[in-house]
């Protein structure tokens, strides 16, 4: 969408279309001219649209006076461009910024992927995953309280480091970087 928009804004011709039908769909007096009636028939069908509630004719007063540069009380149509022009790039300054949010989280789940990968390397070359595999046969074969789980875990990951580090190489952690 933000392609689009970017599309939209570089291209002065696409751009004036754009608004130029938006423009006499809303002056609906065909004047040239959307006035403060019109801007307020707008504001009132959009607000119903999405179940908003209705505007009242002072916000549409006060909108005109916004997009009213030159205060003759309407809005032309190079005002009504000057007007969609700054909504499009506001529009595309937050699409950008939701675009680059994503790309961090994307990033930043990669980087989790890669570091979980490193730690089930770590598992499985360390023997640790079946160490636990071992740990919970033996809790479920002796019935252990569940209050002595954690601390029968413990113990017997005490007792299964020492059993075999011997077995284990002096260098395991450099080795799972590669």
């Amino acid at each position: 969408m933000a392609e689009e928009v970017r599309k939209l804004l570089s291209n002065d011709q696409s751009l004036n279309r754009v608004a130029k039908n938006s423009f006499d769909a809303m002056d609906s007096d065909k004047s040239g001219f959307i006035d403060q009636e019109e801007l307020y028939n707008v504001m009132v069908n959009a607000a119903r649209s999405i179940n908003a509630p209705q505007p009242t004719m002072e916000q549409a007063n006060n909108a005109l006076q916004e997009i009213d540069r030159n205060k003759d009380g309407k809005v032309s149509l190079s005002e009504f461009v000057q007007l969609l022009r700054r909504v499009l790039e506001e529009m595309l300054d937050q699409l950008e910024s939701v675009e680059m949010q994503r790309k961090k989280e994307a990033e930043i789940e990669e980087q989790v992927n890669r570091q979980l990968h490193m730690f089930e390397k770590y598992l499985d070359d360390s023997g640790l995953a079946m160490a636990f595999q071992l740990i919970f046969a033996e809790i479920l074969t002796k019935k252990i309280d569940a209050n002595n789980v954690f601390t029968y875990t413990a113990m017997r990951l005490r007792q299964i480091g020492k059993e075999i580090a011997h077995l284990l190489p002096k260098d395991l952690t450099s080795q799972l970087a590669e």
